[in-house]
């Protein structure tokens, strides 16, 4: 059976920092290239379909590579003010740095989020100034000169300050240096993203209904995107801020089921029932050095007849692939985590062992009672 593991899948390891894409990337990597298609070959009647399509190619990958380099230019300024960042994900409509938290004060949020747009400005200038060193009816010349313009306009999209965009991050930072409160500045920042993004939505709709069309549609698309993306981060801000004063060891717990990797699935399940407080068991040897975890579902890969004369061992996600957390970690972490890897639960690693479990009902009940202490 596969690990468990989030739906995105590896491009490439830049500098320790895993590139990743998104689904959703594969859909706008083929609208932008079927675009760029079309643009040359409008601009150039006098190319060959084979010179317009391995420009738009060519146009397509270097475009992408520049989004990775503003995504490394947050990332490389994050890693500098002691914020980890292992994973950049690629996505409809560009990209992000995943930081394990936010930064600790209002200086480094500024310099890590202006850094992308600031990466973005370098590149079109410098394939703007390349460009024109040709004319731009010579393929190679083409693509730098799309390319300088497209770095440009990804700047200034991403300077609008509308939160979640790089913008929106400036413009928290300028409130929080200001005001000294990250909570207020972010619901300020949020606020003003929320209302960029209806904007672009009545400006996308009205354009829609001008006889604009497709590029209306996929103004409102932007906006609603936008929208939606600004009361995510403020909810994740929240779930950060709720969370923020405790670790792991908290919340943990020396109780868990176990089990070895030789007993058959059948024996596995009967256990497991037996113990239904438990939704997962750790896989364990006898000296209790962990192998892997494996729950209930994991059964569904094996067909009911089999269960008898299939070993635990060869059913769960081995302890290479699965998440695990440390007692120091922060409670935000390990919910991200159990998000990722789709589990209820964690192992907690100490000292070369597994020294008990963190579950997510219980930092659920820990959330809601933070963030809504008079609530039912």
């Amino acid at each position: 059976m596969p690990p468990r593991r989030s739906s995105n899948r590896r491009l490439a390891t830049i500098a320790g920092i895993e590139i990743q894409f998104h689904a959703s990337w594969v859909i706008i990597l083929v609208l932008i290239g079927l675009t760029l298609g079309e643009y040359f070959r409008t601009f150039n009647p006098g190319w060959s379909s084979f010179t317009v399509g391995a420009a738009a190619t060519v146009t397509t990958i270097l475009f992408f590579v520049s989004v990775v380099l503003h995504e490394l230019g947050h990332s490389l300024v994050a890693r500098a003010y002691g914020l980890p960042v292992h994973v950049i994900t690629l996505f409809v409509f560009g990209g992000v740095s995943e930081l394990s938290r936010e930064p600790d004060d209002a200086r480094s949020e500024f310099r890590i989020a202006i850094a992308g747009p600031l990466v973005s400005i370098v590149l079109g200038g410098v394939f703007l100034g390349l460009g024109q060193l040709g004319s731009s009816h010579v393929p190679v010349f083409a693509v730098l000169n799309w390319l300088g313009w497209i770095n440009l306009v990804l700047a200034l999209f991403n300077l609008v300050p509308g939160f979640p965009l790089d913008g929106g991050r400036v413009l928290r930072a300028i409130l929080w240096s200001s005001n000294k409160d990250f909570i207020k500045s972010t619901r300020w920042a949020t606020q003003v993203g929320k209302g960029c993004a209806m904007i672009f939505i009545l400006i996308g709709v009205w354009e829609f209904f001008q006889g604009e069309g497709l590029s209306g549609l996929w103004l409102a698309f932007i906006g609603w995107f936008l929208l939606t993306a600004a009361e995510q981060s403020w909810r994740q801000t929240e779930v950060r801020t709720a969370l923020g004063n405790y670790t792991v060891r908290d919340l943990e717990t020396p109780f868990f089921s176990r089990v070895t990797p030789d007993i058959s699935l059948e024996e596995f399940i009967n256990e497991l029932s037996a113990s239904h407080r438990y939704r997962a068991s750790l896989v364990m040897d006898l000296d209790d050095h962990l192998l892997g975890i494996i729950t209930a579902a994991d059964l569904n890969q094996i067909p009911r007849a089999q269960w008898a004369t299939t070993t635990v061992g060869a059913v769960m996600v081995p302890r290479a692939a699965m998440a695990t957390v440390l007692p120091t970690e922060e409670l935000s972490s390990a919910l991200r985590k159990m998000a990722e890897h789709n589990v209820g639960q964690l192992p907690i690693l100490a000292d070369g062992g597994v020294r008990g479990v963190i579950r997510r009902d219980r930092i659920i009940e820990l959330l809601q009672s933070q963030i809504n202490p008079g609530g039912a």
